[in-house]
Order: structure tokens, then sequence, then C-alpha cells
């Protein structure tokens, strides 16, 4: 078994496919063409499903060599040693490395991702540089979908195939969103990042990093990246300090972000939010960089968002623009699907609803912090209807139901994707946090009768699966999405408040 190079896969590859033939992981999405990559996964064996491809009509297969048995394949296979951790750069030399060719920015953190990733591609966008944006919420180049997979970071050979995608429609940037899994596992290998950004880390994904050092450690992976130029932390996080002093080692410009009146040592740059305050239409601040303060009126509800709105000038200031440029954009700038997303109520007076994703305690904390003024303001009281996912970090489920039972006036506890796991165990879990909570395990049930219950000048945040427009139950992915929940329960409402008109 020989220790292949690159260069010589490479070769190998280009003799077999055509043009517009793709590297493919997933033996099912294969066509006539294609490359398969065959792999040992967590829950299958690629190795054996070159068959299956090769009915599809791949042109060949990449194979792990590790472990492969003699076998006779009908298509064309070679076989690599560690192929899976050389994917990325495989394919983005199969590609032509089209991420060499746009400014790439990867956004890393338990939440405050997505928001932030389209917000550096908006900003670039309106700038003159037309940017892509992909994540949690899929991929998207001036407001067109691209097919991608449903994951946070798509596996290492979908990533260089969408960025050639995004270069081919005209890309000149984009945003990624690096997850922590995704980097442990080089889903981002062989990709070109000019800028790094870290948000924040707080308790997630503990079932698979183990620890918090663990999962601080992944995070950190992308501050040393090979290339890098900048990175922008958020210095009001414990963690901020550490990411910075790593790419600080590595030669990067780092550039500090707060809302708080905090700087980090190795800070080259520091933008600063100051006398952040609620407004009626949202918030506003003074951007202060460099000893000059700028005002800013922002119409996004949430001070977490101010945070998120720093990290993305930033990327932008780091790029050359000017403040003064950069500012006249943020009023168009709009919060992505299921982010604190408002959902209409049409005619009459009702609650105000809104939809997050917010499915870690920080983020359901941060959350329901925002939205108390709010409540306060209206006259009203606030209302909390959430669920924790199955087959993930159960502590988390405590710690929820207390964060809801402590900042909220009403807390409705209900299912959220309980996949494998019994939703009623999930549930008695999250109610040992909060035990004077309300109970409805039925999802779209919890939400039509929070909105009934509530009243007009209530907020009520439906928190945990935000633009997910599926509930996963013992393996299957039912249709459903919060908004439309919400849009019932709003209607519900004001056909009961005509009838009751009617009587009187």
């Amino acid at each position: 078994m020989q220790n292949r190079t690159t260069d010589s896969i490479l070769a190998w590859l280009r003799g077999l496919a055509h043009e517009g033939a793709r590297l493919v992981l997933d033996s099912r999405r294969v066509r006539p063409g294609d490359v398969f990559v065959a792999v040992p996964g967590a829950a299958a064996d690629g190795r054996n499903f070159i068959r299956v491809a090769a009915a599809r009509g791949a042109a060949g297969a990449l194979m792990e060599a590790d472990g492969a048995l003699p076998e006779h394949h009908p298509v064309p296979t070679l076989d690599v040693e560690n192929l899976l951790p050389r994917l990325g750069e495989i394919a983005s030399g199969f590609y032509g490395e089209p991420s060499a060719q746009m400014t790439g920015v990867a956004v890393t953190g338990t939440n405050g991702k997505t928001t932030t990733t389209h917000w550096i591609a908006a900003l670039f966008s309106a700038l003159g540089t037309k940017s892509a944006v992909m994540g949690t919420v899929g991929t998207t180049l001036g407001g067109v979908r691209f097919e991608a997979p449903a994951l946070t970071t798509p596996d290492a050979a979908s990533l260089q195939g969408l960025l050639a995608d995004l270069k081919r429609a005209g890309a000149d940037a984009f945003a990624v969103e690096a997850s922590s899994i995704g980097l442990v596992q080089g889903r981002l290998s062989g990709t070109h990042f000019r800028t790094a950004v870290f948000t924040n880390l707080t308790r997630d994904h503990l079932d698979y990093h183990g620890t918090m050092e663990a999962y601080a450690d992944a995070k950190a992976i992308l501050f040393a990246w090979p290339g890098l130029k900048n990175a922008v932390v958020n210095a009001d996080d414990p963690a901020g300090e550490r990411m910075a002093a790593v790419a600080k080692k590595a030669g990067v410009r780092v550039w500090s972000y707060s809302t708080e009146g905090r700087t980090l040592p190795d800070a080259d740059e520091t933008l600063e939010a100051r006398n952040l305050r609620a407004t009626a239409e949202g918030m506003a601040f003074e951007l202060v960089w460099r000893g000059v303060s700028c005002p800013v009126d922002f119409a996004q509800t949430g001070f977490f968002n101010a945070s998120n709105l720093l990290a993305a000038l930033a990327v932008v200031f780091a790029e050359g623009h000017a403040p003064e440029t950069v500012l006249a954009h943020v009023a168009g700038l709009h919060a992505p699907a299921g982010r604190m997303e408002r959902v209409r109520s049409g005619e009459g007076p009702a609650p105000l609803v809104l939809v997050d994703y917010a499915h870690t305690p920080d983020a359901l904390e941060k959350a329901l912090e925002s939205l108390a003024p709010v409540a306060r303001a209206r006259g009203g009281e606030l209302w909390c209807v959430f669920g924790c996912g199955g087959d993930r970090d159960p502590g988390k489920r405590p710690m929820m139901g207390r964060t809801a039972a402590a900042l909220a006036d009403h807390v409705v506890v209900t299912s959220d994707n309980p996949r494998t796991e019994d939703p009623d165990a999930i549930i008695r879990e999250v109610v040992a946090g909060a035990p004077e909570a309300r109970v409805e395990a039925d999802r779209r049930l919890a939400i039509v009768s929070a909105i009934g219950a509530a009243a007009a000048e209530d907020v009520i945040l439906v928190a945990g699966k935000g633009h997910e427009d599926y509930q996963e139950i013992m393996g299957v992915k039912h249709p459903f999405l919060d908004h439309e929940a919400v849009r019932e329960g709003l209607l519900e409402r004001r056909v009961a408040a005509l009838r009751a008109k009617e009587t009187h």
C-alpha cells in the first residue's frame, strides 16, 4: 500500500472524471459521472456501497485504504490512506480551489453563528462584494438557494462543491458557519479563510465533545488556520482571551469587540458598543472604534444582537471599508429565519409572538432577558414555550427549565425533536428545573394554547426549533414549522374574538 500524494490523487481523478462531475460521500446522491468517496462512517462503511454508487452511474470511487478487503469493484477505484482527513484538500484541488478566489469568513461559537454570517454576507453584498452565506438555514447567494446537505457545516466534499458552484454563480465572498464538530472532523480542511470570528462558548454538544475544555479546543482550531489574516473575537466571553491568544501566536491580527466595555490583551483593534439601550424600534448605541464614536440605530430585538452586529462590522472593517459607508447599510439588515423572528398576527389585538432557535441554556437566557423589558413596556407578561431535543446532552435539560422558570412569568414545556428518546422522559427532565411549568407534549397544541391563554399585552417566546420545518420522532422527520402553529393560534384567537363580539 503506497502513501499517495495529493497531486497523484488529483491526476487520477482528472483522468477519470468528466467536466461537471462531483465528489460525493452519499451513494444515494450519486449522479452519472460522479466520483464516489467511500469511507467508514459512524453508522455504515461507505466501501460497502461502491456497487450501489456504480449502479447509479459513478465513474469511479476513492476509497479508504486502511482495513479495506481485496475485492473486485465494477468501477475504477483508488485506495488512499487517511482519506477522510485529507478529503478537504483533495476536494479543493479537484474543484480548482474555489475558496482561494473569494474572500472567505468562518464564524464559530455556540450561539450567534447564523445571524452573524447572514449580516456579514449582507453587508459585503451591500458594499459591492457579492457574498454567499452557508450554514444552518442553508446556502444562499443573492436570494437564490443552493442545494446543500442539512448540516451546519457540510461535509468536506460537499462544501468544496458548493464553493465552486457559488464562484461560478458570481460570488466574490462567502461567510460560513464553522461548527465545533465540523472543525474536529476536518470538514473545512482545504478552505481558504481571510477572517475567523468567535461569538461565544456556552454549554452545547457535550454529548460529542465530552467536556467544555474539549469543546473549546475544537473552536480554537479555527484561529490557527493556515493563511488566516484576521481574528474577530468577543471580549465579553471568558473563552475569547484563549481564542485571541491562539490567533496572536499564529501571527493573525486580532479584532476585539464588546458591548460591556471590555478588551483583550492580544487585541490589535477594538470595537465597542457604548450606552446600549432599548428603543421603540429595537436598540441604539454608540459605536466606538479608534477613538471615534458613531451613533447606531438598529431595528432588531435582543441586546445579544448588538454583539452579533459588532462582529459583522469588525469583519467588514478588517477588509478596509470605512465606518460611515458600512453603517449606512445597517438599517437594511434583517434577522434570519427563526432568529428572534416576529410572527405577525394580522388585524386586532394579540400578544407579540417570536420564534427563536434558542436551544442551549445560554441562548434561552439571553432571549428571555431581552424580551422581559419588551413585555414590561407593553404592560404584559412574558411566556416561554420550549422543549429539549433527544439524543443530545441531557445535562442541559433541567438547566433550561430553571432558566425559563426564573425569567418567564409563564412556562409551557413541550416536545422538541425527541429523536429516538421518549418525549415524556425528556419533558420530565426539563420540568425537574421548572416544577411549576405547564406541560403539553403536543408542540402544536402547546403553542396554540399558550397564544389563546395569553393577554394581548403579553410576549410569547417559542424557542428551540427556529427555522426547522420538521419534528423528528423515532427517526422520522414529520413536517412541522413553529411559525405555522403560531399563525394557527393567532387565527383561532382572532376568530374567537369575533364570535364573542357577535354575541354582544
